[in-house]
C-alpha cells in the first residue's frame, strides 16, 4: 500500500485511513479535520481499491478543509 504524506494543511505525519460504517473509506488528519472525499465500496474487492484511491487523493492533495468557509 502506498505509505502517506504529511497533511496538506498542517504539515503534521499524522495521517490515517478511517472506515465509516462498512460501505466507505478515507484518508484524515486527526490534527486539524481534513479529510478526502468518501470513496464508496460494497464488497472487499472495492474496499481495497477504495483504500488505494483514498491514499492516493490524500497524498495528491485533493483534500476537504474543515475550517469556516469551506
Amino acid at each position: 500500500m502506498d505509505e502517506y504524506r504529511d497533511c496538506p494543511v498542517c504539515h503534521e505525519d499524522s495521517a490515517y485511513l478511517e472506515h465509516e460504517g462498512g460501505w466507505c473509506v478515507y484518508v484524515t488528519c486527526p490534527i486539524c479535520g481534513t479529510h478526502t472525499s468518501f470513496i464508496r465500496y460494497d464488497n472487499e474487492e472495492e474496499k481495497a481499491e477504495a483504500e488505494i484511491k483514498s491514499i492516493r487523493l490524500w497524498n495528491m492533495g485533493k483534500v476537504i478543509r474543515e475550517q469556516r468557509g469551506e
